[in-house]
C-alpha cells in the first residue's frame, strides 16, 4: 500500500558486524522498490566488511568471512545502492537502525545521506499494539519475527535473519498493519493480545494447553494472570 505524495516505496534490510553504525560495517543489504506504478525492482550484495565478521554475528545470520571473501567493499557498491533508493520513501523494522548504518556508510564514500522521511513498521506496531503479546518463538513483543506469528504468516516466510527473507517478511507485515489500521482487516483482537496484562499492564505470554491459547503475563510469578482467549 502506497502512502500520500509517494512516487515509490524501499524496503530494506541490513545485516551488519554489530550495533555501532560508526565502528560496524553492513555486510549484507536487501532492497526492494515498489513505485505507484506498480513496477517492482530488488538490489541484493553481500559487503566485504574490510574486518573479520564476529563469530556471534555469523551464528545469527549464518553469514561467515568465506561468504564475502570475494563479495565487493562499501566503497565499491555505495554510489549504486544510494542511487537506486533515490527519492524512494525507506520502510524498514527499526528504521532508525538501517537508515544510520547506511548513512555512516554514504558519509564514509561521498554520497548523499538519507533524510529523516521514512516509515519503521515498529513504530507502527508500537502504536496500533502497544503491548502486543509474545508468540512461541517471537522474540519479543514487537520483533519482526512475532508480527509474523501475530498475522499468521509463519507458514509463509522463514526466520532467517538474512536481509532478502526479512525484507519480503517486511512487506507482507507493512500490508497488514496497513490494512489493521485501516479497519480493511476486519479483525478484533482481545485487549490481552494487543494491550497486556489487564492487571499489571506487562506484555503476555501466548502459550497453548491442549488446544487452547492461553496468555500468561510476562511478570509472573508478581503477576499471575492468566486468560483464555
Amino acid at each position: 500500500m502506497m502512502i500520500p505524495n509517494a512516487d515509490c516505496l524501499v524496503f530494506m534490510d541490513v545485516e551488519t558486524t554489530g550495533l555501532d553504525a560508526q565502528q560496524e560495517r553492513i555486510i549484507e543489504v536487501f532492497l526492494l522498490k515498489i513505485a505507484r506504478s506498480g513496477h517492482v525492482s530488488e538490489y541484493e550484495t553481500l559487503i566485504h566488511p574490510e574486518r573479520p565478521i564476529p563469530a556471534v554475528i555469523t551464528e545469527i545470520t549464518g553469514i561467515t568471512d568465506q561468504d564475502v571473501a570475494e563479495a565487493p567493499t562499501e566503497a565499491e557498491v555505495a554510489h549504486e545502492i544510494r542511487e537506486f533508493i533515490g527519492s524512494g520513501i525507506p520502510v524498514a523494522h527499526n528504521l532508525p537502525f538501517d537508515r544510520r548504518f547506511f548513512n555512516a556508510m554514504f558519509a564514509r564514500n561521498n554520497q548523499v545521506q538519507l533524510s529523516a522521511a521514512g516509515i519503521d513498521t515498529l513504530a507502527l506496531s508500537r502504536q496500533l499494539f502497544p503491548r502486543l503479546c509474545i508468540y512461541p518463538e517471537g522474540g519479543g513483543s514487537h520483533r519482526l519475527s512475532n508480527l509474523m506469528y501475530h498475522f499468521g504468516l509463519q507458514n509463509a516466510f522463514a526466520n532467517s535473519h538474512r536481509a532478502r527473507d526479512d525484507v519480503m517478511l517486511l512487506v507482507e507485515v507493512y500490508r497488514h498493519l496497513q490494512d489493521y489500521a485501516s479497519g480493511r482487516m476486519g479483525i478484533t483482537y482481545p485487549s490481552a493480545v494487543t494491550h497486556g496484562c489487564p492487571t499489571c499492564g506487562a506484555a503476555m505470554k501466548m502459550e497453548f494447553y491442549e488446544g487452547e491459547r492461553v496468555l500468561v503475563c510476562t511478570k509472573q510469578p508478581a503477576c499471575s494472570e492468566r486468560l483464555v482467549v
